[in-house]
Formats: C-alpha cells, structure tokens, sequence
C-alpha cells in the first residue's frame, strides 16, 4: 500500500481528532468542544487545506499571510477561508467559494478527500470547519491584494519534525499585553492560533501515515 493511500485512509476514517490540537492551545485554553457549547451564535465558517502530494512521499500545502487590517485575525498565517454567504451551498462550498476569492483557485480545481476536525475560536466567535483538497500539481495561484499578502507554500514534512513546536509571545488581544503560545515558524512567519491546531491534526496524520507506509 501507497504513502498516499494510507494517508488518505487515515484521513478520512482515523481523525486524531482534538488530542492533536491540544499541543498548540494556549495555556488555560480548553479544547473546541469544551467552549464551543457556551458560544452565542458562532458564525459557521470554512477553510480550505490546499495540498499535494508529492512523490518524496512528502505533501505541499497552500496557507496565506493576511492582509493588515482591523479585525482579530489581521496579519496572521492562515489558510484561504472565512465566513458562510447566504451563496454558499454548503461549508465545502464556502471553503472553495473564499479560496477562489483569496488566492484565484477555481472552485472546480483540486479533489475534495476529506474533512478536519472544527475547531471554535472564542476572541471572534468563528466556528471553523476544515476541508482537505487534493491538487495532482500545485496549481496556478494569485493573491487577492486586499485579503493576502502573501502566498506561502509550505510542507507537512516541516510540521511534523521534533521539536518542531515553539513558543513566542504575540498580541492576543490589542491593548491587553503579550501573552506566550505555542506555534511553528515559518521562516521569518509565525504560524499559532487556530491555523496551527489544524497543521497539527494534519501533521498527526501524515507521520501516522509514514509509520504506517514504513512498516510495509
């Protein structure tokens, strides 16, 4: 059996689920399901996780540095994303809908293969669902100047290293002082915070999947 096959297999029916988020949650943070119940009409929203897998057995993914702007989430490493339109005919489509929108992929490219654990962010009340989607090459990709200001490919092999996760102070919320979170570098980026709790899931994944494809 394949390195793809058995990392889509554990994709799509062996989730580590929230244990693999727990690593990159801020201290004193609980886990989405433990807060999600006391929110106050979270806004459903989705994002797409861009990938490929190439034939080092290694897989791309797309994520973007935002755009500088006044809301929560301004500046930081993400993947292309947002909130459901009354458009959307479901969170598949919102992810594929913010993904053509941010960085110029056409809602038809890339095989939908599955989907991540959702995770609640309580500082903007977004309810985040993550969907993996399968490129055969990395496609064609233009930044949407007001919403990304950059495009960076990365790889899960980076995520996945030990000691891989670290710890920086960053601005949790403006005028309330630096606070130390666990995240992972980027070259001269920080990647913390919800986007990071997903990388990790997947992550997760990916090293099962080489055990996996190792013992073979």
């Amino acid at each position: 059996m394949s390195f793809r096959v058995h990392f889509i297999e554990l994709l799509t029916k062996h989730l580590p689920g929230e244990i693999a988020h727990i690593p990159l949650l801020p201290s004193g943070r609980k886990v989405s399901s433990e807060v999600r119940h006391r929110a106050i009409n979270p806004f459903p929203s989705a994002v797409a996780i861009h990938i490929v897998i190439e034939e080092t057995n290694d897989i791309s993914l797309v994520l973007i540095e935002r755009s500088k702007y006044s809301g929560a989430h301004s500046g930081q490493i993400a993947f292309p994303g947002g909130k459901v339109d009354i458009r959307d005919l479901d969170l598949l489509s919102t992810a594929r809908r913010e993904s053509e929108e941010e960085i110029g992929l056409s809602i038809s490219v890339g095989e939908y293969i599955g989907e991540l654990t959702p995770v609640y962010i309580p500082i903007s009340n977004f309810d985040i669902y993550p969907f993996v989607i399968l490129h055969e090459k990395l496609p064609t990709l233009v930044a949407n100047e007001r919403e990304v200001k950059e495009i960076i490919i990365s790889s899960l092999s980076t995520f996945s290293k030990q000691n891989a996760i670290q710890y920086r102070e960053v601005e949790f919320v403006k005028g309330n002082g630096n606070t130390t979170v666990p995240g992972f570098t980027i070259g001269d980026k920080w990647l913390w915070g919800a986007s990071a709790l997903i990388v990790n899931e997947l992550a997760t994944i990916y090293r099962s999947a080489h055990e996996r494809f190792n013992k073979k």
